[in-house]
């Protein structure tokens, strides 16, 4: 029979699994056991001959919506029909989705039929809760990746905003987007797939996948507000969209709000206890879709320069990583050049190390001698001696703004071009 677009998901639902519930069932009560859809063709039998024929008492069964039973003289008046007890079956909403038969003597069979009822739509609610599911997270992996490839003035904004409410983003709040890579997860499937693939019991594509859901699960116990959005994005990658607080007119609100830091340690704990690690990315917050859009592609952009940058996991906000976010769109060409000329005379030389390791100091320290020594563990003096040797290799005096400036940027550069941790 074809499955007409009329029928509703709990219908699909109800269809898809009819076989194997009905021959389990059989298998449990010793007695054969029939469900129909709701024209009442058989769908699902313990004996697989009779899929596909028209169960004729069960047409009044589901009219009537209640059960009744059928007497050996009465069921050879109706077509595809034997001696026994037939009940209508109710979807999660209330609706008939179809019915059930228990062959045999009505009166042995009786008892157990209110149970087997009740069992098929236990068995379908729970089926159908797990689908829904499972679409929801479909539907909303589809809604993150237009989120992800949204073009201001391209895209469709109006759409993406309908999208977006099903999932109960609201437009007059602010977000702040969060992505989630778990670190080194591949090493981690690898040990597991070594311990487990010799042993009985579990599969160690479902313990990963375990794994997974529970790390899903913490999100959504640390970003439970009833806005906030979370889902897996692939295999290791999680996203969250932070629903923050309802907008103000004329507020400013553009650094990483001290919340979201927060729960991102927080998770980035809950991740740890379970001998796993992550790189968390904050974006900026935003207000409305095409903002969120890019502030989300931001929260990527500070997960990786934070990587890059720090060699390891931990919580990065995008608006620590301005710089470093601007210098990574210069041209490879560009870049040489700019260290090259910025870094000559100093990278030749024997303690290159602590030089460099002095010039940024020097530069995060607000240019103090006190501070750059309390930095680096050592005496102001031998702070003035690097100084002084850095100003003798290549000509920069540091007390010059611009050249600090320069040398800073540079060793930004030399970083974000220097290999990073493989994972």
């Amino acid at each position: 029979m074809v499955i007409g677009p009329q029928q509703s998901g709990s219908d699909l639902t109800f269809r898809r699994h009819a076989i194997e519930i009905a021959q389990s069932t059989a298998e449990i009560i010793g007695f054969d056991v029939i469900i129909t859809d709701t024209e009442g063709i058989i769908v699902g039998a313990s004996d697989s001959r009779r899929i596909g024929e028209l169960h004729e008492a069960s047409l009044e069964v589901m009219t009537d919506r209640r059960g009744s039973s059928t007497s050996e003289e009465e069921a050879k008046k109706l077509k595809g029909t034997l001696p026994g007890v037939t009940y209508p079956i109710s979807s999660i909403s209330g609706g008939i989705v179809g019915s059930m038969a228990i062959t045999g003597d009505a009166d042995k069979v009786r008892p157990f039929a209110l149970i087997v009822k009740k069992q098929i739509e236990i068995l379908l609610k729970e089926r159908e809760f797990f689908e829904r599911a499972e679409n929801r997270e479909h539907i909303l992996q589809d809604f993150i990746q237009d989120l992800s490839t949204f073009v201001p003035g391209v895209s469709n904004e109006t759409m993406l905003l309908a999208r977006a409410s099903e999932f109960r983003y609201d437009r007059t709040w602010i977000y702040v987007p969060i992505a989630i890579d778990l670190y080194q997860f591949g090493r981690f499937a690898v040990e597991i797939r070594k311990r487990h693939i010799q042993k009985e019991g579990e599969k160690p594509e479902v313990i990963i996948q375990n794994v997974k859901r529970k790390i899903l699960l913490e999100i959504r116990k640390i970003f439970n507000g009833p806005k906030d959005i979370s889902m897996m994005e692939s295999n290791n990658r999680f996203v969250v969209l932070h629903a923050v607080k309802p907008a103000e007119p004329n507020a400013s609100s553009s650094n990483c709000p001290a919340e979201a830091i927060k729960k991102g340690h927080n998770l980035l704990e809950k991740v740890m206890a379970e001998g796993l690690n992550a790189a968390i990315g904050i974006g900026s917050p935003s207000l409305g879709i095409a903002n969120l859009a890019e502030a989300y592609k931001e929260s990527w952009r500070a997960l990786t320069l934070g990587k890059k940058f720090m060699q390891g996991p931990g919580v990065y906000c995008i608006d620590d990583y301005r710089l470093e976010e601007m210098i990574s769109t210069l041209a490879p060409s560009v870049r040489n050049r700019f260290i090259l000329s910025s870094l000559k005379g100093l990278r030749e030389q024997p303690d290159w190390e602590d030089l460099k390791e002095t010039i940024k100091s020097w530069c995060e320290g607000g240019f103090s001698v006190v501070k750059t020594a309390k930095n680096l563990h050592l005496h102001r003096n031998s702070v003035l001696y690097r100084l002084e040797k850095i100003k003798n290799c290549s000509g920069y005096d540091l007390k010059d703004f611009r050249t600090c400036l320069n040398l800073y940027t540079a060793l930004v550069l030399d970083r974000f071009l220097g290999p990073g941790n493989k994972e």
